[in-house]
């Protein structure tokens, strides 16, 4: 069975720069929409209300399988553009009973002024996050960094921006 989550992001442009911020995971829309109210009235989102994204990202999936060739570079960050597609296969983390997940995501100085960074996925278990970056290190691109892999434990239906920006 495969599982969704739910995650909200902020991604506006101004006359200088687009900018995205990653806002929280959740395990329902009514868990979408409390994080949204809760962020639409701070200062910066409340100014660009119309810019709220949700995507659903499919639990445990491994982005960027083969590798990568090129530095992409601190103004083409490779997150992922658009969420995984559900299907009918699919159901909600919720079914799960998890309050955290681990998000993986590979970190790189090019230079001073310069980084590289890919989210690899979520991931509902420590030990699921840790197999995937195990399957990755040897990769293209990552074999060069593999000491650069980051996981973080979420917890699910909290705002990570909570006084805006």
């Amino acid at each position: 069975m495969k599982y969704f989550i739910y995650a909200l992001n902020h991604t506006y442009t101004d006359e200088s720069h687009t900018a995205s911020k990653f806002l929280g995971f959740c395990n329902s829309v009514e868990g979408l929409e409390k994080l949204k109210s809760k962020a639409v009235i701070l200062p910066g989102f409340r100014d660009y209300p119309e810019c709220f994204v949700t995507d659903c990202y499919i639990m445990d999936k491994v982005h960027w399988n083969e590798g990568f060739q090129e530095v992409i570079g601190e103004m083409g960050r490779d997150y992922i553009e658009k969420g995984d597609v559900i299907d009918e296969n699919c159901i909600s983390v919720k079914e799960l009973g998890l309050n955290t997940v681990f998000s993986v995501s590979h970190y790189y100085t090019i230079h001073t002024f310069l980084d590289d960074e890919r989210y690899i996925g979520v991931f509902s278990s420590l030990e699921k996050a840790e197999n995937a970056i195990e399957e990755l290190k040897n990769k293209s691109g990552f074999k060069d960094y593999q000491d650069d892999f980051d996981i973080s434990e979420l917890d699910l239906d909290i705002l990570f921006w909570s006084t805006g920006f």
